[in-house]
């Protein structure tokens, strides 16, 4: 019998793709996680809401809504929830900006 506790895990990103990866690269280290796959700002608040996640995976670069925005979300309504960047656009620079 599995104990482990699930992770549930919020992607914020276009590209089902790129979601469906970060999920297998997680299982296959070991984890058991639930995720759930957002693109707009609406469907992120609901989410922060309606699946209380865990952790936050965000792409920098999304059309319509970002992962600043995303963040600033994050940080004012779920702030004790890890989010990290997942993102092939953004440089290095940027990374590292507060």
């Amino acid at each position: 019998m599995n104990t482990r506790r699930q992770i549930k895990v919020l992607l914020v990103e276009d590209r089902v793709e790129d979601a469906e990866l970060l999920l297998r690269e997680m299982r296959m280290g070991g984890l058991s996680v639930a995720g759930r796959r957002v693109e707009t700002g609406a469907e992120y608040q609901d989410a922060l809401a309606s699946f209380a996640p865990d952790l936050i995976l965000s792409d920098y670069t999304l059309p319509g809504f970002d992962g600043t925005e995303a963040l600033r979300i994050a940080g004012s309504r779920s702030p004790d929830t890890p989010f990290i960047f997942v993102s092939g656009t953004i440089g290095e620079e940027r990374a590292i900006q507060r």
